[in-house]
């Protein structure tokens, strides 16, 4: 059951300088531009819409690059970790919270496999990150 806890929500000012900052790789760059902009995605639909490699996962890719971002930004990432490890039906954090995150249904369940709710986990980018529209 999703477990409901505020979220730190992320100054898109100090995102975007950290990003111009964070040196990620024009892969790393190019799945967060993506993301950003498509707003929900699992990882199979990204390695088809963006035609790269499956290796490595791109949900790793989205953790190596949030690092990259979050030194750029460490109070506001370590607060996304905790919340991370918070909110996880593990008890982990995934750095790439930093982007997204697990997407939800309307009953409280996770989209993905283990809830029977979808094929594959489905992950959404948080709000103030979303530029579909710009």
């Amino acid at each position: 059951m999703n477990k409901k806890r505020s979220r730190p929500i992320t100054n898109l000012e100090e995102f975007e300088r950290a990003i111009k900052l964070a040196s990620l790789e024009d892969s790393e760059l190019q799945i967060i531009e993506y993301v950003r902009f498509i707003g929900t995605f699992s990882q199979p639909s990204l390695i088809k819409e963006l035609r790269i490699k499956s290796k490595p996962p791109i949900l790793s890719r989205i953790c190596t690059a949030s690092r990259k971002i979050g030194i750029h930004m460490p109070t506001h990432f370590k607060k996304v970790r905790e919340w991370s490890e918070m909110v996880s039906a593990e008890g982990v954090r995934w750095d790439g919270d930093l982007i997204c995150s697990a997407a939800w249904n309307i009953d409280g369940k996770r989209l993905c496999p283990e809830e029977g709710t979808s094929q594959f986990h489905i992950f959404s980018v948080h709000q103030e990150l979303f530029q579909g529209f710009d």
